[in-house]
């Protein structure tokens, strides 16, 4: 079986966005850089929903070959090899009405699930052979794959900063088990990783 794994920085009172769904409130740092290029090493397939593949496919596709800005830290060696297996990885966008543009750096790695089929796709995908399958961002996806048990692992990326306001990490009620919690090296984020409890 294939793992759904989802990763998501999180403030430190509980919120994945600040106001208005702004993401340049979360500590977005170099080493949750580093923790999401481990998981894209490991992933067959990146499950986004319609937002964040809009925002992702606007950003990643012209890191890995935009010219060398040693100033700008979204150009890191971290980053550029991100992006290039962002362009190679299969990708499925939960949408009801996205149509690829032609001219889009990822159509070709790009299938669109609607909404009403993603439980069957999950499960097809999950008893396939392959990666992992990773969730970036996505809040209102894995929020709803956790409700349905279809999650296996959660990530969370943990600032040091409370901001009072924003979009909640969590939806709904839910149960979970640690399984791991340590301070990501040299940065002030925290990796608390978890599974569902089942029932």
């Amino acid at each position: 079986m294939r793992p759904l794994i989802v990763s998501a920085a999180v403030t430190l009172d509980g919120f994945n966005a600040g106001p208005g769904g702004n993401p340049l409130a979360l500590n977005l740092d170099p080493a949750f850089d580093a923790h999401n290029l481990a998981l894209m090493r490991e992933a067959g397939t990146v499950l986004l929903g319609r937002a964040s593949f809009d925002l992702f496919g606007s950003f990643w596709p012209m890191v890995a070959d935009a010219p060398e800005d040693p100033a700008n830290p979204a150009l890191s060696a971290v980053n550029r090899e991100f992006s290039r297996r962002y362009r190679e990885v299969p990708k499925l966008v939960v949408s009801d009405r996205l149509e690829i543009p032609d001219d889009h750096p990822w159509r070709d790695t790009t299938t669109v699930v609607p909404g009403s089929g993603l439980r069957e796709r999950i499960e097809r995908e999950k008893a396939g052979e392959g990666g992992s399958i990773v969730v970036f961002a996505s809040g209102s996806l894995w929020n709803g794959l956790l409700a349905d048990g279809l999650l296996d692992r959660l990530d969370l990326v943990v600032g040091p900063d409370a901001i009072g306001e924003g979009v909640p990490a969590f939806r709904g009620g839910v149960r979970l088990r640690p399984v791991e919690a340590r301070i990501l090296d040299g940065s002030r984020n925290v990796l608390l990783r978890y599974v569902p409890v089942a029932g």
